[in-house]
């Protein structure tokens, strides 16, 4: 009557068995459920234990039990086969738990190349942790001056030249002092270069330029001297300017700029129009042109340097033999009269006689730097437009093309090394080599002169040349061909 139904005695829940999982339900809401679902056409597998109490109490007739079952095993058939068919073949009912497998063990070659690996791994990565943790113990330990990070210097003197101008003297600290003596050497040799100065309330730094040792003992003490200028809203000039004897400065570098006699080569002239704190790289380079050169090797220096005031002139009067101070002393306003910066044009002039030349302009008396006074500096370019002597350049050239000195910045010079020679074409390798135009001070003063430098892709390149330099190529019509023009 009940087709594959077995009556049993009521209870209040009962166990099904779905696809092999046990759910707990009460077997009345087992009928109601099974026959709505089988109405909407739906399959629900269900138990096919109901109790007679069950039946009656429904009023579910024995047809509608039978399509209930029957649905429900064509459910287990047609939407599960896979599973259906497994149980099928290893005889069981879905209610049976399936048996698990036995773990297969591991291959021992497998295993072996596993561990391999894990132990290649881990010493790699432990030689790459020690070899990092040498070179940041290795950086720590170096307290000399380094290009990575600041380290202290104690301030020796500063010598007042006017309101707003002084010159700065440091030292290093005793157990440094070898390793930095080498250091400077090395700089002096190669003959630009710079260090950066922080200001460690405000996290900042600016490039400074030292001046050259007054003589060759002072080279052996350690010490570096900065001419700085006090500017109105300078966060740097103004922190330098409050810090007394005594003081610390944080110092990083150094840091080279252009190779200068590589560009100049067997050229001999220079032209270095310095505005302000400026005339320090233009020392730099009489320093290294003219100290230890021979007499006939030396090249012609010109210095125009300009000035907002008389006062920053320093030794003016002299040079023009207007006064003759021999002792330091300090004048009605307070500043020293005669400093070390003093007695350093005074001496490089007395050495060199007439292969340096330095000339005065100050803004107060309004004498400017013009087109005369650079044409009379460079021996008449534009007025005589002398035949050039030098050898063509190669566009190519590393040293002496323009358009590859317009794409480059000041520190590449220092990476080239004995690398690259000049290519420039010469029968004579004497006459290979280009006389040098040198612009430093304030942005304004060098874009007034020849142009700003340009950034392009991080960098800060040369650019083109502009301004009035710019001009005075014009007007030359090839006069200037025989010159470069470096923006310090």
């Amino acid at each position: 009557m009940f087709s594959g139904m077995t009556r049993v005695s009521h209870r209040p829940e009962v166990f099904l068995n779905v696809q092999g999982i046990t759910r707990r339900a009460r077997c009345t809401s087992i009928i109601k459920r099974g026959v709505q679902q089988q109405a909407r056409g739906f399959a629900t597998p269900m138990s096919s234990r109901v109790c007679t109490r069950c039946l009656a109490g429904n009023g579910v007739r024995a047809r509608q039990l039978s399509q209930v079952e029957a649905v429900t095993k064509r459910f287990l058939h047609h939407q599960t086969p896979v599973q259906v068919s497994a149980y099928k073949q290893a005889n069981l009912s879905p209610s049976t738990p399936r048996p698990r497998s036995k773990p297969q063990e591991p291959d021992p070659k497998a295993r072996k190349a596993t561990y391999i690996r894990s132990a290649t791994f881990t010493l790699l990565g432990a030689a790459l942790l020690t070899t990092g943790y040498l070179a940041y113990s290795s950086g720590i330990e170096d307290e000399s001056l380094n290009t990575t990070k600041f380290t202290d210097f104690n301030i020796i003197s500063k010598e007042q030249i006017s309101h707003t101008a002084f010159v700065l003297t440091i030292r290093c600290r005793d157990t440094t002092n070898a390793k930095n003596l080498a250091k400077y050497k090395a700089a002096w040799e190669h003959g630009l270069w710079s260090v950066e100065i922080k200001q460690p309330q405000l996290q900042i730094a600016r490039n400074y330029t030292p001046l050259p040792p007054l003589n060759s003992a002072d080279g052996e003490t350690g010490e570096l001297r900065f001419l700085i200028r006090r500017m109105d809203g300078g966060e740097m000039s103004n922190y330098l300017s409050k810090l007394k004897v005594g003081d610390k400065v944080w110092l990083r570098g150094p840091h080279y700029g252009f190779d200068i006699s590589k560009r100049l080569g067997k050229a001999g002239e220079v032209v270095f129009l310095a505005g302000g704190t400026g005339i320090a790289p233009a020392l730099q380079i009489a320093h290294k042109l003219l100290d230890g050169a021979r007499t006939g090797d030396k090249p012609s220096i010109h210095i125009l340097w300009a000035n907002r005031k008389s006062v920053d002139s320093v030794a003016r009067e002299e040079l023009a033999g207007k006064v003759a101070k021999t002792v330091k002393d300090s004048n009605s306003l307070g500043y020293l009269s005669r400093s070390s910066l003093h007695d350093q044009i005074l001496d490089s002039k007395n050495r060199h006689g007439d292969n340096l030349s330095l000339s005065y302009f100050v803004d107060d008396e309004k004498t400017f730097i013009g087109l005369k006074d650079i044409d009379a500096a460079m021996g008449g370019s534009i007025s005589s437009r002398k035949i050039s002597k030098l050898a063509p350049v190669d566009q190519n050239c590393r040293w002496h093309s323009p358009a590859i000195l317009s794409a480059s910045t000041d520190e590449e010079d220092a990476l080239q090394g004995t690398a690259r020679d000049c290519a420039c074409p010469s029968r004579s390798p004497t006459s290979r080599g280009r006389n040098i135009l040198c612009v430093s001070g304030p942005d304004g003063f060098i874009q007034a002169y020849v142009g700003p430098k340009r950034w392009f892709e991080g960098r800060e390149i040369q650019g083109s040349v502009q301004g009035l330099v710019s001009s005075m190529k014009t007007m030359s019509k090839g006069g200037m061909d025989d010159w470069l023009v470096l923006k310090l």
